[in-house]
């Protein structure tokens, strides 16, 4: 389950889900095949990845860099949770620990410098101040507060299951209904405070399934692109970018019908963000990839749509080889100098890999290329 820019970015991670299926998914849930993964990628310019994740099933590789992760809130106490919810809030609770755990002084340094900030940079921290329960709104604020000692701590620490009031949960619920409150757009103004935004959206999101269930449901982080959030009666279908450039190989393209039936280890790619090769032979008659697979920076989706999930083994619900570029490791500049961390690193990825159900296949910290399969 695991998602791209800032100054300390978590460590690369994989993310898998029901509908989602990233990275690996739980084999109590009777679903193997292909998977996807959000991780982590920096910016050309100094920035690491923000996070993209999702409702999300049973795997998620978090974060691996050192430091207390926020503290999981306690599971729901109804009497029965299905599998693909309790995968979901699985994954919301992995994505509230490392995204926390990915702020730090250092990224939020530049901010408290800053007397005018995007309206979106003070709305993130808002939300955060109505979180942790900080009264002040204004700027001056706001800024008295992520430079306070405890503000870290705060952020990796809240009880959120037990501490957020219905109250405080509507409001939170506005913020992130607003169209800038996206972690895509968001990267795009301002890189450290990505992870801020997306530990609002990820807190909602499990609340929203769990002690407030009763209103209109938060989108998850990984569909935070859309302008608003969709109603309970409408149909979740994931809508592809114009800009999407995939590659097949074999190319489909040029195929005729009866080669469609039987195309052996197709692999489908986007440059510098990632590729996932299906193993075998896959019948791609029919099969509207635009809407199937989302390739984008930092995520691998497939079957974004689980109403439209094929039986294993069909379509592209099959074993899969992933690769993720530019999923740098957190202080990466250390890390390139000093090979026996590099080992202790990449030793940290394989382990979260394997307990996560898939298959390390290797992971480089000068590259930032990860790989895994799923089976």
């Amino acid at each position: 389950r695991g998602t791209r820019t800032r100054h300390d970015s978590p460590a690369p991670s994989a993310r898998g889900s029901a509908g989602r299926r990233r990275a690996a998914e739980d084999p109590a849930s009777g679903q193997g095949g292909a998977t996807g993964s959000s991780l982590q990628r920096p910016s050309a310019a100094s920035s690491r990845p923000s996070a993209a994740s999702g409702t999300a099933a049973a795997a998620t590789v978090a974060a691996a860099q050192g430091g207390s992760p926020s503290s999981p809130a306690p599971s729901p106490s109804a009497p029965e949770v299905s599998e693909e919810l309790q995968a979901e809030l699985d994954e919301c609770r992995d994505t509230i620990c490392w995204s926390a755990s990915s702020v730090s002084r250092e990224s939020l340094r530049d901010l408290k410098n800053l007397q005018k900030p995007p309206p979106i940079v003070k709305e993130v921290f808002e939300a955060v101040a109505l979180l942790i329960g900080h009264p002040d709104r204004k700027w001056d604020g706001l800024k008295r507060m992520i430079a306070g000692e405890t503000f870290l701590a705060k952020i990796q620490k809240l009880n959120y299951q037990q501490s957020v009031t219905r109250e405080q949960f509507g409001k939170l619920r506005e913020y992130l209904s607003h169209a800038e409150f996206d972690e895509e757009f968001i990267k795009t103004v301002c890189v450290p405070v990505v992870p801020l935004a997306t530990w609002c959206r990820a807190i909602g999101v499990y609340l929203s399934k769990t002690k407030f269930i009763d209103g209109q449901e938060v989108r998850p982080v990984a569909g935070a692109g859309a302008a608003s959030p969709p109603s309970k009666h409408q149909h979740h279908d994931y809508v592809p970018s114009s800009d999407v450039q995939m590659i097949f190989d074999p190319d489909i393209s040029l195929m005729g019908p009866r080669e469609l039936r039987h195309v052996r280890e197709l692999t489908i790619s986007r440059s510098e963000v990632g590729s996932i090769t299906f193993h075998g032979e896959t019948d791609c008659t029919g099969l509207d990839f635009a809407r199937i697979v989302r390739l984008e920076v930092g995520e691998v989706l497939v079957y974004p749509d689980s109403s439209r999930k094929p039986p294993v083994g069909t379509g592209l619900n099959k074993a899969a080889t992933i690769t993720m570029y530019q999923c740098w490791p957190p202080n990466g500049s250390k890390l390139l100098g000093d090979p026996k961390s590099q080992e202790r690193y990449k030793k940290k990825i394989r382990q979260m890999t394997e307990a996560k159900n898939a298959r390390f296949i290797d992971y480089e910290c000068t590259t930032g290329i990860w790989k895994f399969s799923v089976d």
